[in-house]
């Protein structure tokens, strides 16, 4: 049970809240003022723009048409993750909030796929850059991206702090 009380802690539950409620909310918001499909609003410039898309596929609307195949694979990355945490010899801060926000993130989008208006998730977020534009995403999927960032973060720490254990160790059997 201790390692439960370590690992789970209020950062991780902070992050976790914050990413999952500030998802659903932003998707219910877009619901609100965007009433159908493709319905856009210039945000920032020609930069940024809302636009109300179904995404009743999985990352960048790839296999369209089979969200139960994202229902269970996201029901199992969730699993993973929350075992995999909870496994971990790591305990860093920036581990526990990459993987904070991926679980957020696809708690978010699991929610959706299964009590939103369609069999997807809503994506409303329409970047765009002159005449490049970026898949349309929601607030899920850019914490779940910027975890992924954290978590390749976390792991080049963790492989550095192994390397000077190890040369540490070396040294220190070296000297007898």
């Amino acid at each position: 049970m201790a390692a439960w009380r370590t690992k789970f802690t209020p950062p991780f539950f902070i992050v976790l809240v914050v990413v999952y409620v500030s998802d659903l909310v932003s998707k219910l918001w877009v619901l609100k003022h965007f009433k159908v499909q493709g319905q856009s609003e210039q945000i920032i410039g020609n930069f940024l723009f809302f636009t109300l898309t179904r995404n009743e596929g999985g990352v960048f609307g790839m296999l369209q048409g089979y969200a139960w195949v994202f229902q269970i694979l996201t029901a199992f990355a969730i699993l993973f993750l929350l075992y995999y945490y909870y496994r971990s010899r790591e305990s860093s801060l920036v581990f526990t909030l990459a993987i904070a926000a991926i679980l957020g993130g696809a708690l978010g989008n699991f929610t959706d796929r299964f009590y939103g208006t369609t069999p997807g998730v809503i994506d409303f977020i329409d970047m765009r850059f002159g005449s490049f534009r970026w898949f349309i995403f929601n607030v899920a999927d850019a914490f779940i991206c910027v975890g992924a960032c954290l978590l390749a973060i976390a792991f080049y720490q963790f492989e550095k702090a192994e390397k000077a254990l190890a040369q540490k160790d070396a040294a220190s059997l070296q000297k007898n």
